[in-house]
């Protein structure tokens, strides 16, 4: 999720009553707290495959800030979702979330149709979908059942391509559930 800017309602406000000569580590420590609570919540709400999604998720204090989000480059397809899921939650979003999610829209993956389908085959195998099971309740390998999969994996992928997928927000939650909390423990410094 590339860079945007996001800005905390009342944060000039409450940041301008500080001397920053003064104050800044106390105020440092706010905002450090904030990204890891930022970054903690975000990995809990992240929805798991392989961990690749969830693993990439950072957060990186610096002087009276605190960037985060998730490097991977698929990220905003789920934080956000595509086509017209994605435009039914981009549309719920605050103005400055919003411009983030236009940041990333069109923006598309380079690969073909075909590993398109094939990446979501590796899903599909993992998942056991379209197989046939065997007696122990495992996904069969006969050539009849990867055949089977392979379809499910390409009408899967055309349904993608029509529909799009749906969000699955870990970020946006994560810093929602925070951002009061970060004008509360900077209020709470005693000047």
């Amino acid at each position: 999720m590339g860079g945007s800017f996001v800005k905390i309602e009342g944060l000039e406000k409450t940041l301008a009553r500080f001397d920053m000569k003064k104050y800044e580590p106390q105020v440092q420590t706010c905002f450090n707290n904030f990204g890891i609570r930022v970054e903690a919540a975000a990995k809990q709400a992240a929805p798991v495959d392989e961990g690749h999604l969830k693993g990439a998720i950072f957060q990186h204090p610096s002087r009276l800030a605190n960037t985060f989000g998730c490097s991977v480059n698929y990220a905003s397809y789920v934080e956000f979702g595509t086509r017209k899921y994605a435009a039914s939650y981009v549309a719920s979003l605050p103005p400055d979330w919003k411009a983030f999610a236009a940041s990333t829209k069109g923006k598309t993956g380079s690969g073909t149709f075909d590993q398109f389908v094939q990446n979501i085959m590796a899903w599909v195998l993992r998942k056991g979908i379209g197989g046939n099971k065997t007696k122990s309740g495992k996904v069969s390998t006969s050539k009849q059942s990867l055949d089977q999969m392979q379809q499910a994996a390409y009408w899967i992928a055309i349904n993608i391509l029509q529909n799009g997928v749906k969000s699955q927000p870990f970020l946006y939650p994560a810093y929602n559930r925070y951002k009061d909390q970060l004008l509360k423990d900077l209020n709470a410094i005693k000047i």
